[in-house]
């Protein structure tokens, strides 16, 4: 994603390991900004965070604002988060830093501009899968994450496929600003089944999908 197509925030999200932090670092160093970061995993309701973080998206300077673990946040202190993005100054990026998109608020998605760092790339599990295959604990495998139509969701359950994986993959193929991608996000955040969840948003797409 270039930097003319941002929209506002940045979300970028991603398994540890994958380079969200060197991007979010990069990303400021390119743009001669300012990098100012907080740790939102140590203050998951924002309690300390909500003057500090109002006073920096306020700046006057080119300033990067990166909220790390932003997907810890509680659903009360991410209300007060997409305040925060709203009265961001224009020379002001917010980058918010998660593991788990499914976990935040359709508002705050609404506002963002994703950038998704594939888990297939993360160092990790590569390193991981690498040394795995080597001890012969699990095959061999290179499979992408497609977006797969709702009658091979119960052979991609039972396959034990990561959901949010296909999620990921949903939002970038239709977009956070579709109402039955926010809708099933919504459910999934407040405790329904993500495979549910999927199973309905492909069954509610099938007739698009030929478009």
């Amino acid at each position: 994603m270039s930097r003319q197509t941002w929209k506002g925030s940045l979300l970028i999200s991603g398994e540890p390991g994958t380079g969200k932090s060197r991007w979010v670092q990069d990303e400021a160093k390119a743009s001669k900004a300012k990098l100012f970061r907080w740790n939102a995993r140590v203050d998951r309701s924002l309690r300390e965070g909500r003057e500090v973080l109002h006073q920096q998206v306020r700046s006057k300077e080119r300033l990067f604002v990166w909220i790390e673990g932003a997907d810890d946040l509680t659903q009360e202190a991410q209300a007060f988060l997409r305040r925060i993005l709203e009265t961001s100054a224009p020379n002001v990026t917010c980058c918010l830093e998660v593991r788990e998109i499914w976990k935040m608020s359709p508002p705050i998605l609404s506002r963002c501009s994703i950038v998704s760092m594939r888990s297939e790339t993360s160092y990790r599990t590569l390193r991981n899968k690498s040394l795995a295959t080597h001890l012969q604990i699990v095959p061999q495998s290179h499979d992408e994450v497609r977006v797969p139509t709702w009658d091979e969701i119960p052979s991609l359950r039972e396959a034990g496929k990561d959901p949010y994986a296909i999620i990921e993959a949903i939002i970038q193929t239709y977009s956070i600003q579709r109402v039955e991608v926010q809708d099933c996000l919504r459910q999934i955040g407040s405790g329904s089944s993500p495979w549910i969840q999927l199973s309905h948003f492909l069954l509610s797409v099938r007739p698009a999908r030929g478009e």
